[in-house]
């Protein structure tokens, strides 16, 4: 069967990096269908809005159309599902994902032309749409429930997929995975615990080192994030992924999410060493009262604790912080800025306290009367927060201004360099590419150039040290010295497109307009998104 399987954002959105960019679930999905044996294509419609695709659709004349619906998304969702109703009937219309999960009921009400919606888990509740359809059983009940997979280890990475992808940038979609499902959790601002039903399955780390390499060696991504909802969770799992990375030979930088009390200096220690870069932790206060308010059940020590750990082996410290909680005071917000003085993070979000369907905080709200399910069709804005007083968006602009003049403390030096080196051991490479990267800001080019080269020194197929030294060299006017780094990088990693691109900037730079017509080629052919890349391309035609 042909399927389409789809994510656009709100239009207005389009131009803003993560609300534009498709969920991993879609190519997740898309994967699992083509691996079953149909036709899939996979589309990105956040730059061109629903009109747009609506015509795109009718063009494809798919047999099913899967449109992922987040509540960030619903608006240009469900007018492309009217849309694409109307002017192609005959097109069987799925939606799926978190808003349509919990939102099921309200949704059908208003728009009785969706055929079907999923709730929770996609991969088999769709294969059993598809499979009904096939024998001419179609389902009689619109809401289709999920059916959990069994084992996460028998799915294919997203990917893998190898079908049509339209306005998919695979060096951005791609480089996010996903190695878990569900959190043991109740925070009462997230809709994972409904969802996964607080249930956790975990793909092996045999699986993960797989799609990881694939990233490097198929794709030429050298950095990924890993999107669970706390990667940390299981602590040998971590550890033994970790290890295998090392062993591997891929040379990847990474970052995660981690709750605070499943983090411990072993874990950071050997994540740095695969390549961790970052870590972001779920923080959202510093007022005991106000965790105990959230269900986080953690504690301020605790996060002390993680941050300390964290700082102490040189990985950047990131936090996710909220505020506008029922009884929130000023007096709450002064401990939370208490904390940022006291862990130092490298960077932070802070987001005012949202109602999302399937959460706690949004169905106390219903009891009380306060929300009902009819506002996500009245109420046109992205969220709807639990409190619209005057005094939340100054706690967020205390916040954010403490962790812009944090920044300044937060960030390591010379002597922090150090520390990390005793603890992770000399032959660390995050650490001497995060050393050099300090003394290159610092323009201290002599210092950089021996941190890079000690990282190519230990580890020559290392395309980051490769990548660093070269833009040393050109920052420095050495064009000669940049051409060969960078025809290292692209000889390490050669379907890696930003190896292209700095090698056919640092030819312009040597004079040879030729070579870097033929390296820039390569590097559309890898990525025609980037607008440095298609920008050169014009420049050289």
């Amino acid at each position: 069967m042909k399927v389409l399987l789809t994510y656009l954002c709100n239009y207005e959105d389009r131009m803003d990096y993560h609300m534009s960019l498709m969920p991993v679930g879609v190519a997740a999905i898309g994967a699992f269908l083509e691996q079953k044996g149909h036709r899939v294509t996979i589309a990105n419609f956040s730059k061109t809005g629903h009109r747009q695709a609506v015509k795109k659709i009718g063009d494809m004349a798919p047999d099913i159309a899967g449109i992922s619906v987040f509540t960030h998304n619903r608006r240009e969702s469900l007018k492309l599902v009217r849309a694409l109703k109307k002017a192609h009937p005959r097109i069987l219309v799925v939606i799926g994902g978190p808003h349509a999960t919990f939102l099921a009921d309200e949704i059908l009400s208003r728009y009785p032309e969706i055929d079907y919606i999923i709730q929770g888990e996609g991969e088999e509740a769709f294969l059993r749409i598809i499979n009904a359809l096939e024998h001419n059983t179609p389902l009689s009940n619109k809401i289709v429930p999920q059916t959990p997979v069994g084992s996460l280890d028998t799915l294919p990475a997203p990917s893998v997929f190898s079908g049509p992808m339209i306005d998919v940038n695979i060096n951005e979609e791609f480089k996010y995975i996903i190695t878990s499902r569900g959190c043991p959790h109740h925070c009462s601002f997230c809709c994972s615990p409904q969802f996964w039903q607080r249930k956790v399955r975990f793909r092996s780390p045999d699986r993960i080192m797989k799609e990881v390499e694939s990233l490097y060696r198929k794709h030429g991504i050298i950095y990924f994030s890993i999107r669970d909802d706390n990667f940390t969770l299981k602590k040998e799992r971590v550890l033994e992924f970790s290890r295998l990375l090392q062993k591997s030979g891929v040379y990847m930088m990474w970052n995660c999410q981690s709750r605070v009390d499943t983090i411990d200096g072993e874990m950071v220690r050997e994540m740095k060493r695969a390549g961790l870069e970052h870590i972001q932790f779920g923080v959202e206060s510093g007022s005991e009262r106000i965790l105990a308010k959230y269900d986080k059940s953690i504690t301020v020590e605790q996060i002390k604790k993680a941050a300390e750990v964290t700082r102490k082996a040189g990985a950047y410290l990131s936090i996710y912080l909220m505020t506008g909680m029922e009884g929130e005071t000023a007096a709450d917000t002064k401990k939370t800025i208490s904390l940022i003085k006291s862990i130092l993070p490298g960077d932070g979000i802070v987001s005012p306290v949202a109602l999302y369907p399937g959460t706690k905080l949004y169905e106390d709200e219903k009891k009380k009367g306060n929300v009902r399910d009819d506002i996500w069709f009245r109420n046109q804005d992205p969220g709807i927060y639990l409190r619209g007083d005057s005094e939340v968006p100054r706690f967020m602009h205390d916040l954010l201004h403490q962790l812009r003049l944090i920044r300044e403390r937060s960030w390591y030096r010379e002597e922090d360099f150090r520390k990390h080196r005793a603890f992770m051991g000399k032959d660390c490479w995050v650490t001497g590419i995060l050393e050099g990267d300090y003394y290159l800001d610092e323009e201290e080019y002599e210092r950089a150039e021996t941190s890079y080269l000690s990282v190519i020194s230990m580890y020559p197929d290392n395309p980051w040290g490769h990548l660093r030294i070269g833009k040393l060299r050109f920052r420095n006017g050495n064009f000669p010295g940049s051409v060969e780094s960078y025809t290292t990088v692209t000889t390490l990693v050669p379907a890696y497109y930003g190896g292209w691109l700095k090698l056919a900037e640092s030819h312009i730079a040597a004079g040879d307009r030729s070579a870097a017509k033929h390296c820039i080629k390569e590097a559309y052919a890898r990525n025609r998104f980037d607008i440095r890349i298609r920008n050169l391309r014009e420049l050289l035609k």
